[in-house]
């Protein structure tokens, strides 16, 4: 195993800080925002929040505990993807859309892009766990971010 793998608890970090940004990206929005698009944007922050919450819960677990049988097993080609991923995508904030919050539209679009991005990087982290309670954990923020994706897609159509 390389050095430059990401091990468990690093995973958790980098989760943590997108769960973060997506708090403060979904707040931001609702502070510049009135109506529907304000109420639905205090409501996709308050599940970031959560999710912060549960990463954080994990991230304690797996520090007090022995974290050599929790890696991510990662290649190095997929470690430098992710990374990449993470730096270039998800806190690359020169896309950032001024206009992000403008309008319902907007803000739902800007949210249905950095949850389906979300979706992708934490598919990519799953793939490498081995500890049986970070995949669980895991596997229900995946399907939550997906059940996000598939209601901004709603919103969208309606």
């Amino acid at each position: 195993m390389s050095n430059n793998s990401f091990s468990g608890l690093e995973m958790l970090k980098v989760a943590i800080l997108m769960e973060e940004e997506g708090y403060n990206f979904y707040r931001n929005g609702a502070n510049n925002t009135t109506g529907k698009t304000k109420e639905f944007l205090i409501a996709a922050a308050s599940q970031e929040f959560f999710h912060k919450e549960k990463f954080s819960q994990l991230y304690d677990e797996l520090s007090k505990g022995n974290e050599a049988g929790s890696e991510y097993l990662y290649d190095d080609e997929v470690t430098e993807y992710l990374r990449s991923l993470i730096e270039n995508q998800v806190f690359n904030k020169k896309d950032e859309p001024k206009e992000a919050f403008k309008d319902f539209e907007s803000a739902v679009l800007s949210s249905l892009k950095t949850e389906e991005l979300t979706v992708k990087v934490y598919n990519e982290m799953y793939k490498g766990i081995t500890s049986d309670t970070a995949k669980e954990v895991m596997g229900k923020i995946i399907e939550e971010e997906k059940q996000h994706v598939e209601y901004f897609k709603n919103l969208l159509r309606a």
